[in-house]
């Protein structure tokens, strides 16, 4: 057995009753140890009871409650015991990013980062600075860069590479992964010049003389991609293993994985090595299924380290890109900088793949027969009863129809179903999907003696009436409250008047609906504390309160926290083993030096949300100064399975 001691633990356990306090109450003193048995948790309380538990657990009958200090059952004969000083830090339940991708992460570590960039020829130093440590010839990979961060936000072209690299293909993916930027070796490389024609589904922009800028958006990506040299299986797992650590050291304990099979390889070498450190929940994409069903994949499966999820399908692409599937037209080209492709709040790799609306209509013209459509998706003008036919709408990268027939395949062969939907209408069709889904799904669920839980993945833009459809349908809202304060500079894109929930995940509380929070890394960075102060503050990283984003949306630490930890917990369905700390649960927990639930000011007793902003605190900076502080949190130690997989 372990006994971790010495610590103020923060449970996070629902209470049994009325009568029992809140985890967080003043007037109550918090638990200080918590005993460890295996993988799973004997018992939290104090050191004294949970010394006699042990001993009562063990072949003596020595009385302990009188042990003394740290250390003292060392010289007690017959008990065995490790004791851990947690050394009077805060003990909280293990967070799970609900939303990751694994391999994009660990490949965006070892690659060129562009994200701190702040001008277009720093990007291009940063660049050429990598290519000269590199053998001529190679690729020089990177992603990161954002033009609507840049000081001077243009769009970036192969020119500029073509001068300050020539002897090197170059391939930078920008922020939401939605657009490579590339220089003429790369395109030379994958055999493409002025006069190859532009895929269904994505772009090769050109300047206003049909030349190739080195810019090319959303499915015209791949002919580029396919020819980047991959990583071995063995660099890739060893990788894999450093982000791993990168997670431990940040508090994580576990992810739910969306990069598919190829992460999948990866996490069973680790485990097969044993090592692997962190709890993985994984999903599939859209062109694994046929290889799922016939495996046998059913959501559940699996073991306490590696578990199954569900399928991962897209129903509209990003906001920086233009290409979120809105009820509302995006700005013309003209009157707004982002039409590049660079932004935040999106999968790290959706490509489109049909191209109709609910009706059936083709977007983006002259569709062949399967509907795939092209980039950007724009509606014909006659639908749109007298709009301009160059009105973005974004794309609708499946019909409705569409998405229900995959999801129906999936779901009657037991794999639940998780749609990428960030734009209002996305959302509106894939709640429309899942209402269809319902009786598949009651089957489906009776037939395997387990639940499959839905999930819309990101959320971000809703119609107030549709709120409630997400409880109604018992369909989960996986979030990410980093793309809320990322996509600070990018709401300018939305109309204000079409008076869209966003990033509403208080709303989506008080309807009853199942909230997830994640990050969608490598999108954003994994660290959950800074997503924590972006759920309370819904301002920009640097704590400015002025950038506050619809400031009565905001939720409270302890909620913020719960999302990470019982709403991943949920989603996978094991909410009965993890999510918070109790007796019989999972020994999945962090040592760290801030504690949520204290703070000056801070009325525990006041809403998760939504009182004027302030969320029972005295004042704006009494709760910046708190968010900052858990931002800034230090993780001591992480433990995983009863075994500490991490200390500072």
């Amino acid at each position: 057995m372990r006994l971790f001691s010495n610590a103020v633990v923060r449970t996070f356990a629902p209470p049994v009753d009325s009568d029992t306090p809140e985890f967080c109450d003043p007037a109550t003193p918090p638990p200080d140890a918590i005993l460890v048995d295996g993988e799973t948790i004997v018992a939290v309380g104090t050191r004294a009871e949970l010394l006699d538990i042990a001993a009562a657990e063990s072949s003596t009958t020595a009385a302990l409650a009188s042990a003394g200090g740290v250390g003292a059952t060392a010289v007690i004969p017959g008990l065995e015991i490790e004791e851990i000083d947690c050394d009077g830090q805060i003990i909280l339940p293990g967070f799970v990013d609900g939303h990751m991708h694994s391999i994009a992460y660990a490949n965006s570590i070892e690659e060129l980062d562009l994200s701190q960039t702040r001008s277009l020829a720093e990007a291009v130093d940063a660049i050429r600075e990598r290519a000269l440590t590199m053998p001529v010839g190679e690729w020089v990979v990177g992603s990161g860069w954002d033009l609507n961060k840049w000081d001077d936000p243009r769009h970036p072209d192969r020119e500029l590479l073509d001068q300050a690299v020539p002897d090197h293909p170059v391939a930078m993916w920008s922020l939401d992964l939605h657009t490579l930027w590339t220089n003429a070796h790369a395109l030379e490389i994958a055999g493409i010049d002025a006069l190859t024609a532009d895929p269904w589904g994505g772009e090769f922009v050109r300047d206003q003389d049909g030349e190739l800028t080195g810019l090319i958006r959303e499915d015209a990506t791949d002919l580029v991609a396919r020819f980047i040299p991959e990583p071995s299986r063995e660099e890739q797992v060893e990788r894999l293993d450093r982000t791993q650590k990168l997670f431990l050291s940040q508090g994580l304990t576990g992810i739910h994985d969306f990069d598919g099979i190829s992460s999948t390889l990866g996490w069973n070498d680790l485990r097969e090595a044993d090592r692997q450190h962190i709890r993985v929940t994984q999903h599939l994409r859209g062109n694994e299924v046929p290889w799922a069903i016939e495996t046998g994949w059913h959501t559940g499966d699996g073991d306490d380290w590696l578990r199954r999820g569900g399928l991962k399908l897209f129903s509209d692409g990003a906001l920086g890109s233009h290409t979120s599937h809105m009820s509302s037209p995006f700005p013309a080209p003209e009157s707004s900088e982002a039409a590049a492709g660079a932004g935040t709040a999106s999968d790290a790799s959706a490509a489109p793949d049909a191209g109709t609306d609910a009706d059936g209509v083709a977007l983006g013209g002259d569709a062949p027969a399967d509907g795939v459509h092209t980039y950007p998706g724009t509606v014909p003008e006659e639908i749109l009863d007298g709009d301009p036919a160059e009105a973005n709408y974004g794309i609708a990268q499946m019909s409705e129809d569409d998405l229900f027939e995959n999801a129906k395949w999936a779901t009657e062969a037991g794999i639940s179903v998780a749609i990428h939907a960030i734009g209002d209408q996305a959302n509106h069709h894939v709640l429309n999907v899942f209402e269809r889904l319902r009786e598949t799904t009651r089957e489906a669920e009776q037939r395997l003696d387990r639940p499959l839980r839905h999930r819309v993945e990101h959320a971000q833009f809703i119609r107030a009436e549709d709120l409630a459809r997400f409880a109604e349908l018992d369909v989960i809202a996986s979030m990410q409250p980093r793309h809320c304060i990322s996509d600070l500079h990018l709401l300018h894109l939305i109309d204000e008047s079409a008076h869209l929930a966003a990033y509403a995940w208080p709303d989506l509380l008080a309807a009853e609906a199942q909230v997830v929070f994640g990050s969608d890394g490598p999108v954003e960075p994994a660290n959950p504390f800074a997503a924590i102060y972006a759920a309370m503050t819904r301002a920009d990283i640097s704590g400015d309160a002025s950038t506050s984003f619809q400031p009565e949306r905001r939720l409270s630490a302890v909620e913020a926290i719960r999302l990470h930890t019982q709403g991943p917990a949920f989603a996978a369905g094991l909410e009965n083993r993890r999510g918070y700390l109790a007796a019989g649960m999972d020994a999945d927990f962090i040592v760290v030096d801030t504690d949520p639930c204290a703070a000056e000011g801070l009325n525990p007793k006041a809403a998760a949300h939504g009182t004027n902003g302030l969320l029972g605190y005295a004042s704006e900076e009494a709760l910046f100064a708190h968010a900052e502080a858990i931002r800034d949190t230090r993780v001591v130690m992480t433990v995983v399975g009863g075994e500490v997989k991490y200390r500072a």
